[in-house]
C-alpha cells in the first residue's frame, strides 16, 4: 500500500512538471534568490517571495480558467451531437473520441478518451497532435488511419468528419492495439533470414602456399566466421571447403546491417605469417515468407554480390530493394579460362542457329564499346552469318575509330537504329555489348523487337541488369569488353579471319578501359593485347585514335584549372557548350587524379536538362558505389551518373552527399 501511494506520488510530480515545464524551474530558482538574498536585504527578499507566489497563482488560474472554458465547449456540444444510426451521443461511444477543427485544437472528447489519455496526466493545452504523435489535421485530413503512441500504449486512429451548425469537426476513434502491435513487431523480428557465404578467389590467393598452409589459413578463416556469426546467435553450417549457410533472425540482421557487416574487413584484413592473404567474402542474404522463397532470394543476392566484383554483401528482401554492404576490394583476376571455352561454344552455336546477328553496345559509344562490336562481327563473318552494328555515329565518341574502319573498307558493318528495322526476323540474335542495362542501350526500342540475345559485358552488375539473355557473359574482372572478345575469338574453335584495323579497334577498347594499361590490366588482359599485337596492331596507329585537338585540350585544362577539393575529391565543372563535352569531361577526370592528394575525380556537364558525371578513381574511393546513390553505376574505379532535370548546383550538393556516405 505504501509503495503504491509512493508510486502514485510519483506520478502526479512527473505530470506536475509536464505540466509546467517553464514555472516550476523559474519558480524554484526565485525562491533560492530570494532565500540568498535574505542576508543581505530582507525587503528586497519578501518582495521576491512574494512576486514568485504571484506568479505560481496567475499560472494556476489561467490554466483551470483555459480547462473550465474548454469543458463548457464539451458539455455544449455534448448535447448536440448524435449518431445517426444508433441515436446515443458519441459520449457512449464504445472507443475513445476526440473531435478537433481545422486549427487541431480539441473541442471535445468522450469519457473514454479523457480515461486513456487525460485523467493520469494534467491535460496541457488543447492541440491534437499531443495525441497523435505530432500528426495535425492536414496529415489525417489524407490518411485512412493514423499509427500513434501516448504514454506506453500504441494505438491505431481512424478520422472521420461531423458536422455541427454548418462547420465541420475532424473526429479520431482510437483503438488500442498495444498487444497486437508487440505480437507483430515479434512476429517481424523473427521472419527467417537465409545466407550463403563463398570464399572469393581461394585458389588464386593461397596458388602459393603449401597444401599445409592452405588448411592453416581456411581453418583460421573459418574461425573468424565462426566468431563474427556467434555474436549475433546465428546458425552457421560448412557445406563445402569455402562455403557456408547461415540461418538466423530478421533481428539479427539488422544488427549486423548497423555493424555494416565488419566480417568482410575482418576477412580481408587477415595475415598468415605478417603478410596479408586478400581473402575476400561474397554474401547473399535473402528474406521471405519462409526457408525456401529465403534461399531462392539468397541465391540471386551471392549472384549479384559476385557479379559486382565480390568482397561484398547483398541484401534482398522479398518485394524489396537490394542493399550493399562492403565493394572496396579490386579483386583478383581470374585465369581459368575454362568458362570462355565453354562460352565461345555456345555463342557460336546460337549464331550459327541464327538468321543475322545484330550487335549494339552502349549509348555515346566509345573505343570499347565499337572495338567490341566489330570483334563480334568477325566471329559472325567466320560462322557464314551477316552481322550489323547498331550505332548512332552523331553521337558516338570513337569517332576517330569509325573513320579508321571506314578507310579499311569496314564501314559497311556499321548501320544507324532507325534503319536496323529491316534486318530484323524472328531468328535475329542480337548480341549487347560493353553494357548489360537496357536503359543505357544505344537503340532501346531494338531490345523489345528481339527475342534471342547475348550479353557480353564487364561492368560491375547493377540492380536492373538484363535478366532475359539467352547467354549472359559478365566478366567484372576483365579490363574491358574488347578483352572479353578477343578472347572469345581464340576459343571460339573457328578459323576467325581478323583484319589489321578490327585488331586496332580491339587494342584501342582495352587501351581506352584500361588508361593505356594502368587500371585494371591484369595478365589476361596482357595475353589479349599480345594476341592482337601478333594479328598485326599498330600501337602508334591506336595511339592516333586518342589524338585530341588543340580546343579539346585547352578545355581539358580548364576544367583542371578550376577544379575544386572535398573530401579527397577533385570536382571540375563544365559550364559551357562544347562539341566534344563527354571526351573532354571523362579525359579531365583522368587527368585529375594525377594531382597528389586526389583519391576520385569528378567532372559535371550538363546536356540540355540532364547533369552528367564522370567518376574516376586508383581504388582508394569505390565511385561505383558513389554513382549508384545518384542512379548511376560503373566500376570501382571508373563510373558515370545522369541526373535529370537537374542544375550544375543541385547535382554537387547531392554528389557531397552520395561522397559523404560512402567515403
Amino acid at each position: 500500500m505504501k509503495n503504491e501511494k509512493q508510486g502514485r506520488l510519483k506520478q502526479v510530480l512527473k505530470n506536475v512538471i509536464k505540466a509546467y515545464p517553464i514555472t516550476i524551474p523559474a519558480t524554484l530558482i526565485c525562491i533560492v534568490m530570494s532565500l540568498i538574498m535574505l542576508k543581505y536585504n530582507k525587503l528586497v527578499a519578501l518582495v521576491g517571495i512574494l512576486l514568485t507566489v504571484g506568479l505560481v497563482l496567475v499560472s494556476f488560474v489561467i490554466r483551470v480558467v483555459s480547462k473550465r472554458k474548454l469543458e463548457d465547449i464539451v458539455n455544449a456540444l455534448d448535447s448536440k451531437l448524435q449518431i445517426a444510426e444508433e441515436g446515443e451521443g458519441l459520449r457512449k461511444f464504445p472507443l475513445p473520441v476526440v473531435l478537433f477543427d481545422d486549427n487541431d485544437s480539441v473541442v471535445w472528447y468522450n469519457k473514454l478518451f479523457f480515461n486513456c489519455f487525460i485523467e493520469d496526466s494534467l491535460y496541457e493545452g488543447n492541440d491534437v497532435k499531443q495525441f497523435t504523435s505530432g500528426n495535425g489535421v492536414d496529415a489525417i485530413r489524407e490518411a485512412k488511419s493514423i499509427e500513434c503512441t501516448y504514454g506506453k500504449k500504441k494505438y491505431t486512429a481512424y478520422p472521420s468528419v461531423l458536422k455541427y451548425q454548418d462547420k465541420e469537426y475532424h473526429a479520431l476513434y482510437f483503438v488500442d492495439d498495444t498487444l497486437l502491435k508487440k505480437y507483430k513487431s515479434a512476429y517481424l523480428s523473427t521472419r527467417p533470414v537465409f545466407m550463403i557465404i563463398i570464399l572469393d578467389s581461394v585458389d588464386d590467393a593461397l596458388n602459393d602456399f603449401r597444401d599445409s598452409q592452405k588448411s592453416e589459413i581456411l581453418g583460421e578463416v573459418e574461425t573468424i566466421i565462426e566468431n563474427w556469426f556467434a555474436k549475433y546467435n546465428c546458425i552457421l553450417r560448412k557445406v563445402q571447403n569455402t562455403k557456408f549457410l547461415v540461418f538466423a533472425e530478421k533481428e539479427n540482421l539488422i544488427k549486423m546491417m548497423e555493424d555494416k557487416f565488419s566480417i568482410l574487413s575482418n576477412v580481408r584484413s587477415y595475415t598468415y605469417e605478417n603478410k596479408q592473404i586478400g581473402l575476400t567474402l561474397s554474401i547473399g542474404v535473402g528474406l521471405g515468407e519462409n526457408l525456401p522463397q529465403c534461399e531462392k532470394i539468397a541465391r540471386k543476392a551471392l549472384d549479384m554480390a559476385m557479379g559486382r566484383g565480390g568482397d561484398q554483401v547483398a541484401v534482398k528482401p522479398q518485394n524489396g530493394e537490394y542493399e550493399f554492404f562492403g565493394g572496396v576490394s579490386k579483386g583478383i583476376e581470374k585465369r581459368n579460362k575454362t568458362r570462355i571455352r565453354m562460352i565461345a561454344s555456345a555463342i557460336k552455336e546460337l549464331i550459327k542457329t541464327s538468321d543475322n546477328v545484330l550487335i549494339m553496345g552502349h549509348r555515346f559509344a566509345d573505343l570499347d564499346a565499337l572495338g567490341s562490336s566489330v570483334g563480334v562481327a568477325m566471329i559472325c563473318k567466320a560462322l557464314g552469318k551477316d552481322a550489323k552494328i547498331v550505332m548512332l555515329t552523331k553521337t558516338s565518341l570513337a569517332m576517330p575509330l569509325v573513320r579508321h574502319l571506314i578507310a579499311n573498307d569496314m564501314g559497311s558493318f556499321i548501320v544507324e537504329p532507325e534503319d536496323v528495322d529491316e534486318h530484323i526476323s524472328e531468328k535475329t540474335l542480337l548480341v549487347i555489348v560493353d553494357t548489360h542495362r537496357q536503359s543505357f542501350l544505344e537503340a532501346p526500342e531494338l531490345f523489345d523487337k528481339v527475342d534471342r540475345m547475348v550479353v557480353i559485358d564487364h561492368h560491375r552488375k547493377t540492380v536492373d541488369h538484363i535478366n532475359k539473355a539467352v547467354i549472359f557473359f559478365h566478366e567484372p574482372f576483365s579490363s574491358s569488353a574488347s578483352e572479353m572478345v578477343t578472347e572469345l575469338i581464340q576459343y571460339v574453335n573457328v578459323d576467325v579471319d581478323v583484319p589489321k584495323a578490327c585488331a586496332e579497334a580491339l587494342m584501342s577498347g582495352i587501351t581506352l578501359d584500361t588508361k593505356n594499361f594502368v587500371m585494371k590490366t591484369g595478365v589476361r588482359t596482357f595475353e589479349a593485347a599480345a594476341f592482337l599485337r601478333s594479328l598485326g596492331a599498330d600501337t602508334v596507329a591506336v595511339k592516333q585514335l586518342f589524338a585530341n585537338s588543340m580546343d579539346t585540350q585547352k578545355a581539358k585544362s580548364e576544367v583542371i584549372k578550376n577544379s575544386s577539393m572535398y573530401q579527397n575529391c577533385s570536382i571540375g565543372v563544365i559550364d559551357y557548350d562544347l562539341e566534344n563535352i563527354r571526351i573532354v569531361a571523362s579525359q579531365a577526370a583522368d587527368e585529375l587524379l594525377n594531382i597528389d592528394g586526389v583519391k576520385g575525380s569528378f567532372v559535371l556537364f550538363l546536356t540540355g536538362d540532364t547533369v552528367n558525371i564522370s567518376a574516376r578513381s586508383y581504388g582508394d574511393i569505390n565511385v561505383q558505389l558513389v554513382m549508384e546513390e545518384l542512379g548511376g553505376g560503373g566500376h570501382l574505379t571508373m563510373a558515370a551518373a545522369q541526373l535529370i532535370g537537374e542544375n550544375i548546383e543541385n547535382a554537387i550538393a547531392q554528389l557531397k552527399c552520395a561522397i559523404d556516405k560512402i567515403v
